[in-house]
C-alpha cells in the first residue's frame, strides 16, 4: 500500500472518526446544524444562525441536511477551515 494512502487511512481512523463521533452527539451518522454550532464554537469561530445555514449548504455535498463522515473528512483534510459567512467559502485559520 502506498505510504500516503496508509497515512490517510490511519489519520481517518485514529483522528478524524473520533472527532466526528465527538460532535455527532446523537449517533445519527451526521453532524446537524446544532452539532455544527458546537463544533464551530469549539474551533473558536461561533456562527450565527444564518452562517450555520450557509455552512451546512457548503459542507453538505449530498444535500441531505447533515455533514456525514465523508464530507467531514473532506473538510478535515482541507484544514478544518472556519466558515467566514461573508462569502460562501471556507477560509484558512
Amino acid at each position: 500500500m502506498n505510504h500516503s494512502i496508509a497515512e490517510y487511512e490511519r489519520i481517518s481512523a485514529d483522528v478524524v472518526k473520533p472527532a466526528f463521533d465527538k460532535y455527532d452527539k446523537d449517533g445519527s451518522g451526521g453532524i446537524d446544524k446544532e452539532e455544527l454550532a458546537k463544533l464551530a464554537t469549539d474551533l473558536g469561530h461561533p456562527l450565527s444562525d444564518e452562517q450555520l445555514k450557509e455552512a451546512i449548504i457548503d459542507l453538505d455535498l449530498n444535500c441531505n441536511g447533515v455533514i456525514d463522515l465523508d464530507e467531514f473528512k473532506r473538510w478535515y483534510f482541507a484544514g478544518l477551515k472556519p466558515y467566514d459567512g461573508t462569502k460562501r467559502t471556507l477560509l484558512i485559520l
